[in-house]
């Protein structure tokens, strides 16, 4: 393997952007966080900038000593020209060409991806992937997302949609409609703000019930901590929803391990959060939606890098696309 290579990492969140300094040989060499909550760009691209800057110096490092950066970046984008469109947490930020700002800024090669492919890429680095040349990462959170790498490479289609494994359609009668437009996806039945919001228009006139005691007296708090809060003391209602979710995360995860049978499905935010109080029923359903050869090949594991995934996860874009590294 070729010597370790420095890279900077850049996280776009809706209300905080990470910036990681990386080595490709698995280290984090710095790390900075700035506030992103209903800012501009033109006042948060050059804090990018010189945060990276910074960081270089903080750790002894000249700017000739970095190979390039990575952008992790929300949907929607233009990947292929490194601009961020119209990211749903920040009403401001719209036709952004951030790469090609920060090219010119750091005056250092940049690229630029999908945050869950980013976080796929991250983990197959730095964390549960490390080692493994076929596995899915899969965001479990407010929606449901994922990064799919086989054979070392990650899969990404020829318009940069693939592993948008959220929108699998699961049930093509269904009254659930996703924030995609369609009806019956996945993130549908499984995504934190669809359940969420399933569960508040089926509460709406039920101030009394347990999932509203547990958001606090409030219909519109409910959300995924206080149904699993009511799932844990025992509510029958929580007790059906929850298995339903858990059916259709063994639905959608069955068919990925036949279609791409992985060695390992890594799992997000709600896996690690919530524990195997969430992943046990999964693994109870799992038969009856894959091959059991298929199924015994494939480990489900919660994410590694958990929240400091975002650290890592434009720094790992970097070394995959610019230093060419594969896992």
């Amino acid at each position: 393997m070729a010597d370790s290579e420095i890279v900077v990492g850049y996280d776009i969140g809706g209300t905080k952007i990470g910036i990681g300094l990386a080595s490709s040989d698995g280290k984090i060499l710095g790390r900075r966080r700035i506030k992103n909550k209903d800012t501009h760009p033109e006042d948060v691209l050059p804090q990018l900038a010189q945060c990276g800057l910074d960081m270089v110096k903080e750790a002894s490092l000249k700017r000739k000593d970095i190979k390039g950066f990575g952008i992790s970046a929300p949907g929607p984008s233009d990947i292929a020209n490194g601009v961020l469109t119209a990211p749903p947490n920040n009403q401001y930020w719209r036709n952004v060409p951030i790469q090609k700002y920060l090219e010119e800024k750091l005056q250092l090669p940049g690229c630029f991806e999908n945050d869950a492919n980013c976080g796929a890429l991250a983990e197959g680095f730095f964390g549960a992937g490390r080692g493994i040349s076929d596995f899915i990462y899969m965001t479990m959170s407010t929606g449901i997302g994922g990064g799919i790498v086989t054979g070392g490479t990650l899969v990404r289609g020829v318009g940069f949609y693939g592993g948008e494994i959220g929108h699998t359609v699961l049930e093509a009668n269904s009254t659930r409609k996703c924030g995609c437009g369609l009806y019956g996806c996945y993130e549908s039945f499984c995504g934190g703000r669809s359940i969420a919001l399933f569960l508040q228009e089926k509460l709406k006139d039920r101030p009394d019930h347990k999932i509203v005691e547990c958001a606090g007296g409030k219909v519109e708090d409910i959300d995924m901590l206080a149904l699993e809060k009511a799932y844990r003391a025992g509510d029958a209602f929580a007790a059906e929803v929850w298995d339903e979710m858990s059916m259709r995360n063994a639905q959608a995860m069955g068919i990925l391990i036949n279609t791409f049978n992985p060695k390992r499905l890594i799992l997000g935010t709600l896996a690690w959060a919530i524990g195997d109080i969430y992943t046990d029923p999964i693994r109870k359903y799992l038969p009856r939606f894959c091959w059991t050869e298929t199924r015994e090949q494939c480990e489900l594991t919660a994410s590694e890098l958990r929240r400091d995934i975002g650290y890592y996860a434009g720094a790992a874009a970097a070394i995959y696309f610019l230093l060419g590294r594969r896992m």
